[in-house]
């Protein structure tokens, strides 16, 4: 192969030249900011079947992430092929169909912190640039060109991808819907001119359908469209008329959001993979097989305190597919391999050889097995894209996610254990300045989103990474509530987001202190969603712990996220909520930071975009009208088109540039100062 890093240039330039567009470029940032915090300008690198081509999506010119996709010939590098998104849309995913064409489903970015949206767009491309069409939904805009734009009396939405067939082929079956709350249904498309023949109806809604490896559609989920409760539902064959109820597996699960559910089938067609609670007392997740007719579960891998969170499958196209390996967070990622015989693991155990101290990712794979796309990153490494050969072993640098990035230059993130006051058990990530002695120093606790079922993890953090670039030691907890550590601990933050949760927090800080790690006297709190709440409600709950607070798009308001935003859109987002928040007003505003602002000493800097449907807006007007009833001081930054999170690089910028400000003047160089 001809020189990576050329290749890389000339590839940046070419994208550069195909995704031009009008708008005017930012004006220039302070390097270091928008070295982190810029989008990667290429992502998502797949091989096709044949192994000819490589297909990679990109930025725009104004640094919009995932903004187009463009197909690399591999021989000689040229770029045969591109697809531009227009407005807010962005790729979701895309999948290579055949040798030849590849299927590209769109969404809406409404905000950084929050998944893209799809928009039920689904376009074909083929690899000579040829046969643009969009095959689902409705055309975006009139200035979007498309070979053939089909007319039906009823539309239909794309969903998900449910199996595209082992050789090459013309149909693919897709899920998609027809409006909001109806029940999924599965077609075959023909993914040249966008035919459809419908092979399946959901007996449930607001769920998935999930199909056996020749691509018979015999499982769904969803939920109660009334109580919001969770459904699954199994059949014989993709032709049977008679759905087997198995809906009280999943109701075993967590009382607020199960995360019980089907994998797929197993090999031989007959068995479920199933993530189920293992026997230990912490409940953990687990990986099982489900036999549907007896429901006899068999364990195929438990830790006893802490969940599976990741299944890693045999390379087959489809056909005959099964898992080959699990992950866990103990701490550092932990790779288990549950089939030593498949030739995959062979390549996992090589490539781990070869990549010390970093994850490594199959992509996508040849049919025929002898090239993979891996991608490899860690806590230092944003990541890098390679091409392995698996006769010969072989690996050839693709692209470098954020070529600007040194990981020799940046931070090591240690696990941390500590004991909360109540003696439970805490883990979190501590990550030091490099080069520092580790004492004394500034800490920024930064409390994570969610807040249950999330969790933070072993790996590239470009907030982490910024902040401890600037001398600051950063600590992330996983205070109960948290997800990774079983549903007995889950369940131990229900209800309690304005006391044990936020104690856990100011336990982890007094740890750091203890450990001679953080300096007493500079220290500061800062989060975002659920996080940003913590932030607000720790200052008042431990007034004369932190030097300042950060609360980005938090809630401030707990009536409000009970009775508003776009939770509520589903009978299981309100089920939610009613477990995890309770429904007793008069609780919910005692843990209010809205209705307690009055109590706060410390200087807060309060960060919203005026277009979040997850946390409305009115969170924080609502905090910023009581503090300036209370004569309290506060920093302030909104962008009216923004939602959760801020997802235009230019705003992203000035956001880490004022809160990196922030930090210094209340617990870095210039807090001598006041």
């Amino acid at each position: 192969m001809s020189n990576p890093k050329r290749v890389i240039i000339c590839l940046v330039m070419l994208l550069a030249a195909i995704f031009l567009n009008s708008t005017q470029a930012a004006p220039p940032i302070p390097p270091t900011v928008q070295t982190f915090f810029s989008y990667a300008q290429i992502s998502g690198v797949q091989i096709s079947p044949d192994g000819s081509y490589i297909a990679i999506l990109v930025a725009d010119k104004t640094g919009e992430d995932r903004k187009g996709m463009a197909i690399m010939d591999l021989k000689d590098h040229s770029i045969t092929a591109s697809f531009k998104t227009i407005g807010d849309q962005v790729i979701y995913r895309y999948w290579w169909a055949n040798k030849e064409r590849v299927l590209i489903a769109t969404a809406t970015q409404t905000g950084s912190l929050d998944s893209p949206i799809p928009d039920g767009r689904l376009y074909g491309i083929n690899v000579d640039a040829s046969q643009l069409e969009m095959l689902l939904g409705n055309a975006p805009s009139a200035s979007q060109q498309f070979t053939r734009i089909r007319a039906q009396h009823e539309t239909h939405y794309f969903w998900r991808m449910l199996y595209i067939p082992p050789e090459d082929a013309k149909q693919v079956i897709v899920e998609s819907y027809t409006g909001p709350h109806q029940p999924e249904q599965a077609y075959s498309l023909n993914i040249y001119d966008g035919t459809l023949r419908n092979v399946a109806h959901s007996p449930a809604i607001d769920g998935e359908l999930f199909v056996d490896n020749n691509g018979a559609v015999r499982m769904a989920t969803g939920s109660n469209g009334l109580t919001g409760v969770p459904q699954f539902f199994y059949r014989e064959s993709g032709d049977s008329l008679d759905w087997k109820d198995l809906s009280s597996l999943m109701v075993k699960g967590d009382s607020a959001d199960s995360e019980l559910t089907p994998l797929g089938f197993t090999a031989d067609n007959k068995d479920i993979y199933w993530i189920g609670h293992t026997p230990s007392p912490s409940l953990t997740l687990g990986l099982y097989t489900l036999d549907p007719e007896t429901l006899k579960t068999t364990l195929l891998f438990g830790d006893p305190d802490f969940d599976v969170n990741n299944m890693i499958w045999s390379l087959e196209w489809q056909k005959s597919r099964h898992i080959i390996a699990v992950t866990t967070m103990p701490g550092l990622p932990a790779l288990h391999i549950l089939d030593s015989d498949a030739p995959e693991s062979g390549y996992l155990a090589s490539l781990y050889d070869a990549f010390p101290g970093q994850v490594v990712d199959v992509t996508s794979n040849t049919r025929d097995g002898s090239q993979l796309v891996i991608f490899v990153h860690s806590d230092r490494n944003p990541g890098s894209y390679y091409l392995f050969n698996t006769k010969d072993n072989k690996v050839a640098l693709l692209f470098n996610l954020l070529p600007d990035i040194d990981p020799q230059k940046m931070a090591n993130m240690r696990p941390v254990v500590f004991k909360a006051r109540d003696g439970v058990a805490l883990h979190g990530y501590l990550t030091l300045p490099l080069g520092s002695n580790g004492k004394n120093l500034p800490l920024i606790i930064n409390p994570h989103g969610g807040p249950h079922g999330i969790r933070d993890e072993w790996g590239w953090d470009p907030e982490v990474q910024f902040f401890a670039s600037h001398g600051y030691a950063v600590l992330q907890v996983n205070y109960r509530g948290s997800g990774g550590y079983g549903m007995q601990f889950q369940d131990m933050g229900y209800r309690h987001w304005g006391t044990s949760m936020q104690d856990d927090l100011a336990d982890a800080v007094h740890w750091a202190v203890g450990q001679g790690v953080a300096d007493p006297k500079r220290i500061c709190i800062y989060g975002a969603s659920y996080g940003g709440y913590a932030a607000v409600e720790n200052v008042i709950r431990y007034p004369d712990l932190y030097k300042c607070a950060v609360g980005y798009v938090g809630v401030y308001d707990l009536t409000l996220l009970a009775h508003h935003g776009d939770i509520h859109h589903f009978a299981s987002g309100q089920r939610y909520l009613d477990i995890a928040l309770g429904d007793d007003d008069a609780e919910l505003e005692k843990y209010s930071p809205a209705y307690n602002a009055d109590k706060i000493k410390t200087p807060l800097f309060i960060v919203y975009g005026g277009a979040d449907m997850r946390v409305v807006p009115e969170n924080a007007k609502e905090l910023m009208s009581a503090l300036d009833k209370a004569s309290i001081k506060y920093e302030m930054m909104y962008e009216p088109n923004e939602g959760h999170g801020f997802a235009k690089p230019e705003h992203r910028f000035e956001l880490y540039t004022r809160m990196l400000q922030f930090f210094d003047k209340y617990i870095g160089p210039d807090a001598v100062k006041h």
